[in-house]
């Protein structure tokens, strides 16, 4: 489910961003998948706040 959701945000940021140089489309990548993870990382670890859960 993780995955969908991580593959689903990069295919956005891919079709957005697609005039972009090569380079910042790689460097825009890493980033949001940093951040994505890191929340995830967060989330799971039980440091979220409880009024942003979703679920």
């Amino acid at each position: 489910m993780i995955v969908a959701s991580i593959v689903s945000l990069l295919l956005v940021l891919f079709l957005v961003s697609r005039g972009t140089p090569g380079r910042t489309m790689l460097v825009i990548v890493a980033i949001t998948l940093a951040v994505v993870l890191l929340i995830v990382g967060v989330e799971r670890a039980g440091l979220w706040p409880s009024e942003l859960h979703t679920r």
